[in-house]
Formats: C-alpha cells, sequence, structure tokens
C-alpha cells in the first residue's frame, strides 16, 4: 500500500458504495487494510488467551488514515500551518459475555476506555498494521481481564441486585464506501486565514483574536468479530474564529464561532467568510460598553445559535448517556445516568414543540449539516429518532448499552475515534407546530415587558453552557437594544423547556461539537427556530473581573 503521504486513487471496481445488514459480504479484495484487520482479529480470536482464563468474545478494531492540515493566524499574521499523514488504530476487547462483561465500569485508576490505541507506521503496510493490531490487542485484553475482575468484586461487594446486559445483540451490518480524500492547497488556505484575521484591526476594542482552520480527510475502517465491517470516507473542514476582550468594569469576555463544511466544494466565498468574521468581531466588541444586570425576572428571547445552544443543555445533555456507568472512585459522578432518564413518558418540554434525531440528513435546506452519519461508531446504522411526542419524553439516545426501558441501539453509538461509543446525538430537528416571524418575537416579548411593567426584556444570541456571552436589553418603549454584559442565569433548572411561549417561522442550522462531561466530543447539528421563554431569572456574575491594560494594544495606539 503507498505511503499516505501520496494517497493512491480509489482502485476501480469500487466506486459504488456497498451496503448489506444480516448477511455476510465478502470484504473487497484489494483492501489490505481489511485483510490485515481481519487476519489478526481471526488469530485472536482463536488463540489469545491467558493459561485458563477466558478468550475475547467480542473485538473490535477500527484503522482511520489520510491528511489532516492545521493553520492558525492572528491579526493578519500566519501563526502556524503543517500539514501531514495520519494512520491511528484502535482495539477494543470484551471479555466475558454479553449479559456481563467488563464495560460499563470504571475502575479506580483505569480511566474510562477499555481498548488499546496507537499508531502504525503512515506506510500502512500489510505486515505492520498487523504488528500493530496484534499489540494493542495484547494490551487491551490484559486490561480486560484486569478490569472484569475488578467488576465482578465492584458488584459483591455492593451487593448490586439489578444489572443490565452489558452489550445488546445487533445485526450484522456492512457499509463500504469508495476510497475518497480531498488534498488541500496550504498556500491558499495560509492566504485566506491570515485575511479574515486581519478583520479584527478594525475593532479596538478587542484584545485578542484568531482564526483557525482545520482540516482532515481520509478513510475510516471498523471490523468486529460479529461480522460488521464498515469503510467510510471522511472529510470535513472548520473554521473558527476566537475573540477576547474585557468588559469595562475588567470583566474577562471570549467568545468563539465554528463554521463547519463537509467538503472544500462546500466551503463559501471569501467575502462570505470576511462578512462573517466581521459579523463575529462586533457582536464581541459591543460587550464591551455593555451595561450590566444586578437582577432580572421576566422573558428572554433565543435568538438562531442560542436557541440552539439552549435546546442543547436544556434537552440533549439530559438524554445523552443514558447508560450510568459503575465507578469505583466515588468522585466519577460524571458517568451517571442523565437525569431525563427517569423521566421517560413524562412532559418535559411545550406540548406544540417536536424533538426528533435524524443523523441520516445531510442538508437543511442546502446547508450541510455536521451531524450526519451513516453509521455509528460500533457499527450499527444511523437511524431517525423521535425524543418527544405532544410534550411527553418518548427516546433517549441508545448505543449498545442496554437499560432497563431500552435494550437495543438505535444507531447513536458515538464518540471521537479515541473515545468510549455511548448514545449521543447526531442532529436534532426541533419541529414547532405554531410559529410566527422572528420579528414578532421581538413585540411579543416587548408587550410582555409592558404588561409586567418591566422597562426591558432581554435577547440573548450566544451562550457557553447556560452562561450568556453576547445578550442584549430590548427596551420595552422604543424597541431599542443595549448590550449586557457579565449576566448569567439562576436556578434555570428543566422548568424552561416547558416555559417556551413562541417560536420562529425561521429556522437556524448550528453545527458544533456536542460535547458531554466524561465523553469525547462528536459532531453535532441542531435545527432549531428562534424561541421566547415566558420567565427566566438572571443576575450579576460572581466571576471577578480583572484590571484593565494601562496601555491601549499598539497597533490602535499608533504604534506599528
Amino acid at each position: 500500500m503507498q505511503a499516505l503521504a501520496a494517497l493512491p486513487p480509489a482502485p476501480s471496481g469500487e466506486r459504488n458504495t456497498t451496503i448489506a445488514s444480516g448477511g455476510r459480504v465478502p470484504l473487497p479484495a484489494d483492501d489490505s487494510v481489511f485483510r490485515a484487520m481481519q487476519d489478526e482479529m481471526d488469530r485472536s480470536l482463536r488463540r489469545l488467551r491467558m493459561d485458563d482464563l477466558p478468550g475475547p468474545y467480542h473485538l473490535t478494531y477500527a484503522v482511520r488514515q489520510g491528511t489532516q492540515a492545521h493553520i492558525s493566524a492572528s491579526f493578519g499574521a500566519l501563526e502556524a500551518s503543517q500539514a501531514s499523514p495520519f494512520l491511528d488504530m484502535k482495539v477494543r476487547v470484551r471479555v466475558g459475555d454479553h449479559s456481563f462483561d467488563n464495560t460499563n465500569f470504571v475502575p479506580s485508576g483505569f480511566g474510562f476506555h477499555p481498548g488499546g490505541q496507537g499508531n502504525a507506521s503512515f506506510a500502512g503496510d500489510y505486515d505492520n498494521l498487523r504488528f500493530t493490531l496484534w499489540s494493542l490487542s495484547d494490551v487491551a485484553y490484559k486490561n480486560a481481564l484486569e478490569v472484569l475482575a475488578k467488576k465482578k468484586a465492584f458488584r459483591a461487594r455492593h451487593q448490586i441486585a439489578e444489572v443490565f446486559d452489558d452489550f445488546s445483540r445487533e445485526p450484522e451490518s456492512m457499509r463500504v464506501e469508495p476510497l475518497s480524500w480531498s488534498p488541500i492547497d496550504l498556500p491558499l488556505w495560509e492566504r485566506r486565514v491570515r485575511e479574515l484575521s486581519a478583520v479584527f484591526r478594525a475593532y479596538p476594542d478587542i484584545q485578542e483574536s484568531r482564526v483557525q482552520l482545520a482540516f482532515g480527510s481520509g478513510t475510516k475502517r471498523l471490523l468486529d468479530s460479529e461480522g460488521t465491517a464498515v469503510r467510510v470516507a471522511q472529510t470535513h473542514v472548520e473554521i473558527e474564529f476566537l475573540a477576547q476582550t474585557q468588559a469595562r468594569d475588567g470583566l474577562r469576555v471570549g467568545d468563539s464561532l465554528s463554521l463547519y463544511y463537509p467538503g472544500w466544494d462546500d466551503v463559501p466565498p471569501q467575502e462570505t467568510l470576511l462578512a462573517e468574521a466581521r459579523r463575529f468581531a462586533q457582536g464581541v466588541a459591543d460587550v464591551v460598553h455593555g451595561s450590566t444586570v444586578e437582577a432580572y425576572v421576566g422573558p428572554v428571547l433565543f435568538e438562531d445559535q442560542a436557541a440552539a445552544e439552549f435546546f442543547d443543555v436544556q434537552l440533549v445533555d439530559n438524554i445523552s448517556s443514558p447508560r450510568g456507568l459503575w465507578a469505583e472512585d466515588a468522585g466519577n459522578r460524571v458517568f451517571d445516568a442523565p437525569p431525563f432518564v427517569s423521566r421517560l413518558g413524562m412532559r418535559v418540554s411545550v406540548p406544540w414543540l417536536g424533538f426528533a434525531d435524524e443523523p441520516l440528513l445531510e442538508r437543511w435546506e442546502g446547508t450541510p449539516l455536521f451531524g450526519h452519519y451513516e453509521v455509528d461508531e460500533e457499527g450499527v446504522p444511523a437511524q431517525r429518532l423521535e425524543l418527544t411526542r405532544k410534550g411527553k419524553l418518548v427516546g433517549l439516545y441508545m448505543s449498545r448499552a442496554p437499560i432497563r426501558e431500552f435494550k437495543r441501539s438505535n444507531g447513536h453509538g458515538r464518540a471521537a475515534f479515541n473515545g468510549e461509543p455511548s448514545g449521543r446525538m447526531g442532529t436534532l430537528i426541533v419541529t414547532p407546530e405554531k410559529s410566527v416571524p422572528r420579528a414578532e418575537l421581538k413585540e411579543r416579548m416587548r408587550a410582555m415587558c409592558r404588561e409586567l411593567e418591566l422597562d426591558y426584556g432581554v435577547i440573548v444570541r450566544s451562550m457557553g453552557g447556560l452562561t450568556p456571552i453576547r445578550a442584549y436589553k430590548l427596551y420595552a418603549a422604543d424597541g431599542r437594544e443595549e448590550p449586557v454584559a457579565g449576566v448569567e442565569f439562576v436556578g434555570a433548572g428543566f422548568r424552561p423547556l416547558r416555559d417556551i411561549v413562541a417560536a420562529s417561522k425561521e429556522m437556524y442550522v448550528f453545527n458544533f461539537y456536542h460535547g458531554q462531561q466524561g465523553r469525547t466530543p462528536v459532531p453535532a447539528s441542531i435545527v432549531a427556530p428562534s424561541i421566547l421563554v415566558q420567565e427566566m431569572e438572571l443576575r450579576k456574575t460572581e466571576r471577578k473581573p480583572e484590571r484593565l491594560p494601562y496601555l491601549k494594544h499598539p497597533y490602535f495606539a499608533g504604534k506599528r
């Protein structure tokens, strides 16, 4: 196989995607990576065994290879630029059986990942691949035996009566896409990233800024001992804007904007990106001159990105990774089951908003969806998932780790390549049964404020968690807006989902990496309307301000 620095073209005869489920289909005969994976897996299943201890009952091998690049610039100057090939490998070993094995348990000092991970030579030849897979399998098998012994002792010590299966039984599946990857024109993108970073020279209120481009293109393969085989082409382009400044009282404020594209053809012209950079920079600069809010109880309008972030925190986080893990260390509470697992069948939202996850959608009205995927990290085909029905919770994101209510995967076993799959989102679609033009949401909030005898309502346009980053007062009397700095929500709980009173006709696509404490981030999308929440409480942040710089930024002080 050729070195990845000079990736070969897709082999002839493999121009079409092969899809199968429930029946074995031969792997591509000329794919030496698959052949190395299959040969070493067969050997491990037959012979990987220590003394009288059990061998693996399930193996998963994953290999990803391709090229990656990173470019960074600040204030018009290039900071970093590099492109390199990669070949990463991962082995997951299960010892025991489907009902009880070495997973879903966090032993003290072991961390969460039960498998082995490593890198092979960029040449990726058959013998080198088998050597690396053999080495990783050996380490993962020994760890699996030790973890299984600890887990059995933990169960006996804590006298746990109700035990769910550790691994669901799913039909084998195959998805083999043509080999495909994209190169990067490094000089072109160095110039474009520099130009984008130079936009911030027009904003003296911003203290630090940076523009970054991350690119990756290649192939991911997955093979398991049940017959599932996956080969998918993966390309992503991410352009990220970062800025940091201080409000007038010294409170430090930072924000970021990430734009994701599935390929170079989807990246818009430079003028469009420059306009995005200016819009982002102006939003951060506005915060510097913002007023503060000592205390506020009243309606809150979440627009565009902030509305998507609201649903991420209020709903998605509370239904992700529903299988809680046993943990030896009491401090590992991050692996507990999320709150909404116990609320299945109960009302969690207003009945006129529908929530469904649709990972098979590639675009929304022409906009690429970062959360699109065909097969999850466990080789299970992606599926549409209904999450609520008339406001009641009816679904959870499921991997192959069963819980009391759901025994099977729904194709949402997701993780970064170096992570452990759990039930995670793909593309959340929020559908209102009734809606109004977005401009009317502002008028409705002004009317609510007048009725409540409030001088203003609050608009939120971006958040970090449930902390507003870009927020504005909307005055009831004349409709003018005024930036707000340094506020945070108080005691939000789960109530705001049930207090939504209106939604916009316009839908916003928010592409991002969904993070979850203790888990690796996954590509995700939320398509949602702007929303008006009847009542929330805000207060001045308790974060401590810092001293402002004594001197102005040298560029804006006239010293070049």
